[in-house]
């Protein structure tokens, strides 16, 4: 029967397993005992995926023959296809104490601690692996991967490298380093790794994944949804490529389109919380907050300490006037926004305290303190003494409101005044007990510094019977739609009869230049580095006959000096703006006009230059 297994065991080695398997079951049925013959079917029906079988064969040779280490190898692969780890990791540790200089027991011994999630002991084995065969590229890879899970992403890189050196090609050393250049911030240098992974083996769904995420994390959307797409097409139930193909749609503004994405994504994941999360700010960047509300409610459900889940859920309830809701979930802002917290002091809740000092200190941006600073001298009627810390450049403007209010006035980052409670200032409606009927609307609130007015009496210049303000764009933030191309406002700047004041300070050189060249640039004036600080822009608008702005701090100036506003609003606009309204329960003098459709900044200005036309 030795020739009948030889025959066997060539057929093995040449690929024929069908010819291989009725040789060795032959030496079988003549010797049950026969150790190789029982080791090799093993072996064969690992190859095809029949690991339980695979696994009985093997230990039935070990049991024969427990000294050889090849066959607890073996054994130890079948008990790992099987997923019994712990056990595979005993099978793989015998055949290194029967043969310590075994390199594929110590590899083998490294995959299964690696798929563990036990990435130090990974490592360990790897590098045993290549001190015994120091030009195995895949160990090389498989310890760069285990240092990548440890965090150590500069030793995988070099690990990576050998990789390619010894394999050049190797698609997935070229991914992995990708990876691992990407832990270490250098996106430029990880994009080339996955491109050439692809190149190497097209077919790749981890490569067109992660490219894809890396496109998308560095701002290029667009080539990012066509890498989702190829990730899709391969494998198309990735909950994590679909997710990510909505989030980019998202991020190029296609909110309609994101939504299919992320509806599927919670159908085949719905513990996928974050999914739950892009799906809801899909719904309310459509404007649909009912829907966006449920969604954040599932991604609570599953994960109650996601604070941008929190933040967003108050925004929609805000924005439908559910301010008893709104409110206290608004403070979820605090964490989610990265907000400085006074820690040394207790928090104010609204609660009269006659012998004490509130400290009210400014967050977010400059618009969100000009708003919520109406509530400054409803706060001071419950103290006995109030400190407002605002931004440096609000400190002029600001001055005199808060000498009328009986407010010690100082500037973020210079020392504060000693203090007992502190509360943050869009806390303030919170605090207050404020509902969406008792928003203090009495303007103006905030008037020009004698001394500014001074400076500026005379200076707008110009011929035309109206002077007008105008602000296009404001802080530019990750999905903005606050801005407009410059080029949107030919339908006003055509009006006759009309001096246009930028009140932007900031202008890139795209604009300057644009602006100098406009056809009608002698009805555009400009003040640029003149305007220092807020009391500057004041004194400038409170010399206008009107002002037309999108949602910046600008809108919010002028607001509050109770200056004719035509506000420019995007179709899902901000929380403070509320739903479909035209006026507004925080500047009565202003006209709210919104987008009828995203992006739709088009008819937005012709309403306004309609407006002023008539007007």
């Amino acid at each position: 029967m030795q020739q009948v297994f030889d025959r066997a065991f060539a057929a093995h080695r040449d690929g024929r397993l069908d010819d291989a398997e009725r040789g060795y079951r032959a030496t079988l049925d003549d010797n049950p005992v026969h150790v190789d013959a029982l080791h090799l079917l093993g072996v064969l029906r690992h190859q095809q995926g029949q690991h339980a079988e695979a696994a009985a064969l093997v230990r039935r040779a070990v049991n024969l023959r427990p000294e050889d280490a090849a066959l607890q190898l073996n054994l130890g692969n079948a008990l790992k296809a099987l997923g019994q780890i712990d056990d595979a990791i005993e099978q793989f540790r015998n055949a290194l104490t029967l043969a310590p200089t075994f390199p594929m027991a110590h590899y083998n011994l490294g995959n299964a601690y690696a798929s563990v999630g036990r990435h130090e002991d990974a490592a360990d084995s790897f590098e045993k692996s290549l001190r015994l065969q120091p030009d195995d590229a895949s160990s090389h890879n498989n310890l760069g991967n285990a240092l990548h899970a440890l965090g150590r992403h500069a030793e995988a890189i070099t690990s990576f490298r050998r990789a390619l050196e010894l394999r050049p090609g190797h698609a997935g050393a070229l991914n992995n380093m990708g990876m691992s250049l990407n832990a270490l911030g250098r996106a430029d240098e990880a994009i080339p790794c996955f491109q050439a992974a692809l190149a190497a083996e097209p077919r790749f769904v981890a490569a067109h994944f992660n490219l894809a995420n890396t496109f998308d994390a560095t701002g290029r959307h667009a080539e990012a949804v066509v890498s989702f797409g190829q990730s899709l097409a391969l494998q198309p139930n990735l909950p994590p490529a679909i997710f990510g193909m909505g989030n980019a749609l998202a991020s190029l503004g296609h909110h309609a389109q994101a939504l299919p994405y992320l509806e599927r994504a919670v159908g085949l994941d719905p513990q996928f919380a974050l999914a739950w999360l892009s799906l809801g700010s899909a719904h309310q960047a459509l404007g649909a907050h009912a829907p966006a509300v449920r969604a954040f409610d599932q991604a609570l459900r599953l994960r109650p300490d996601l604070a941008s889940a929190h933040m967003n859920r108050a925004l929609a309830w805000l924005a439908q006037r559910n301010f008893a809701r709104g409110l206290p979930e608004y403070e979820w802002r605090l964490q989610a926004m990265a907000q400085p917290v006074i820690q040394t002091l207790p928090r104010w809740h609204g609660e009269p305290i006659e012998q004490r000092t509130l400290l009210i200190h400014a967050e977010q941006g400059f618009g969100d303190t000009l708003q919520f600073v109406r509530f400054v001298p409803l706060a001071a009627q419950r103290a006995a003494r109030v400190v407002l810390e605002v931004q440096p450049s609000l400190l002029p403007l600001l001055a005199p409101a808060a000498q009328a209010w009986r407010v010690t006035l100082i500037a973020q980052r210079a020392p504060r005044p000693a203090a007992d409670l502190q509360c943050p200032l869009l806390s303030l409606p919170l605090a207050l007990g404020t509902t969406f009927d008792t928003i203090p609307s009495r303007t103006p609130y905030l008037s020009v510094p004698p001394a500014y007015g001074r400076k500026w009496r005379g200076s707008l210049g110009g011929q035309a019977k109206r002077k007008i303000g105008i602000a296009w764009s404001g802080r530019v933030q990750q999905n903005e739609t606050r801005s407009m191309p410059l080029a949107e406002l030919d339908p006003l700047f055509a009006l006759d009869g009309i001096d246009w004041i930028v009140l932007q300070p900031a202008l890139s050189a795209e604009e300057r230049s644009a602006l100098d060249a406009h056809p009608r640039a002698a009805s555009i004036h400009r003040f640029d580095t003149r305007i220092g600080d807020f009391a500057d822009t004041a004194a400038i608008i409170e010399r206008l006959d009107a002002v037309v702005s999108i949602d910046t701090s600008i809108a919010h100036l002028s607001g509050a000096m109770r200056k004719p506003l035509w506000l420019m609003l995007p179709f899902a606009a901000d929380w403070r703006w509320f739903d479909r309204d035209t006026d507004s329960p925080w500047y009565p003098g202003a006209t709210l006009v919104r987008q009828p459709r995203p992006g739709a900044w088009g008819e937005v200005v012709n309403t306004v230059a309609k407006a002023l036309r008539e007007g």
